[in-house]
């Protein structure tokens, strides 16, 4: 009752903070167009004026791509046919839960890092301003606690990035072996499939469970000004055993919505012609659409968990 509760609040003050998530979509924005730049113009220059282009608008050309692939360097790695429709969404969940994103081209780590740090900076802006009994939106007071709480968030990422890997690691390492022992004893491929999809689910769990309550650790960083960031953790950790029930149900209701969020998102996608410009136009705002209510939904889970966080403290 008290996770459906906060729920509530939080979709409500994510509300009367509306201009804040409008101000977090323009900076993901501004990011995601920086990065897009070189891949642009390396695709620009690949395709020119060739039938490639007109194949492109039809259907995926997979002999151009290989060969775009083979002589691609950067950030250019990344696009693939994955990229396309759902494929995006599951593709990188596959990476996260087998520790894959590690395999990547140096460029995107260096990308994907500097993503990172820029959310680490601003959740401290965010929590500072969900902090208020009455949340409101202001550059100086965003700023001020994005600054403030950096280098202790900072600290904090790094800190669960031990766990993430080592859980991920270990459960994977254990997990591949059973499967293999599994799959050389089956006399179909099913079995092994839905063992594997098991096994990630579990993998998966853990994973989000390391951020919930690493997410306890940065609000009680801000609610109680700690500067101890492993008595933080340990601490947000208590917090959540004591109370179980209310934190993880707080979590996967909101975490449903980010799944209709992005299923909704991909039915409306895949039933949108792109072979025109008016289509491809559709799908461009449709995604930032969908962009917009991630970065709601985030903000969302912050609000909500802040205010279970302050009833129980």
């Amino acid at each position: 009752m008290r996770a459906v509760l906060n729920f509530i609040e939080g979709f409500k003050s994510t509300g009367k903070a509306a201009q804040m998530v409008a101000f977090l979509f323009i900076i993901n924005f501004i990011f995601s167009l920086a990065l897009s730049i070189p891949i642009y113009h390396s695709l620009k220059e690949s395709i020119g004026n060739s039938q490639v282009g007109e194949k492109m608008a039809k259907g995926f050309d997979y002999l151009w791509w290989e060969e775009f692939r083979d002589e691609s360097q950067g950030l250019e790695k990344t696009f693939t046919p994955s990229i396309i429709g759902k494929g995006a969404i599951l593709n990188n969940l596959e990476a996260l839960v087998q520790m894959r994103f590690l395999e990547a081209p140096a460029a995107v780590l260096v990308a994907g890092l500097l993503y990172i740090v820029l959310h680490v900076f601003l959740a401290g802006g965010i929590l500072s301003i969900f902090h208020r009994e009455a949340p409101k939106f202001t550059m100086k007071g965003f700023f001020q606690g994005a600054g403030a709480y950096f280098f202790r968030f900072l600290l904090l990422m790094l800190l669960s990035w031990v766990f993430f890997i080592a859980i991920g690691v270990f459960l994977n390492r254990g997990f591949d072996s059973i499967l293999d022992n599994f799959s050389r004893n089956s006399i179909s491929e099913v079995p092994p499939f839905y063992l594997a999809l098991f096994f990630s689910v579990i993998i998966f769990f853990f994973l989000l469970f390391i951020q919930m309550v690493f997410d306890y650790a940065r609000i009680k960083t801000v609610v109680e000004e700690r500067r101890n960031i492993l008595k933080s953790a340990l601490e947000a950790l208590g917090f959540v055993f004591r109370h179980l029930g209310s934190t993880l149900g707080l979590f996967y209701l909101i975490f449903m919505i980010n799944i209709a969020v992005a299923v909704i998102y991909i039915l409306i996608k895949e039933l949108i012609p792109q072979s025109a410009f008016l289509g491809i136009l559709a799908a461009f705002i449709l995604q930032q659409i969908f962009i917009f209510t991630v970065i709601w939904v985030r903000c969302w889970l912050y609000s909500a968990q802040m205010k279970l966080y302050r009833y129980w403290r």
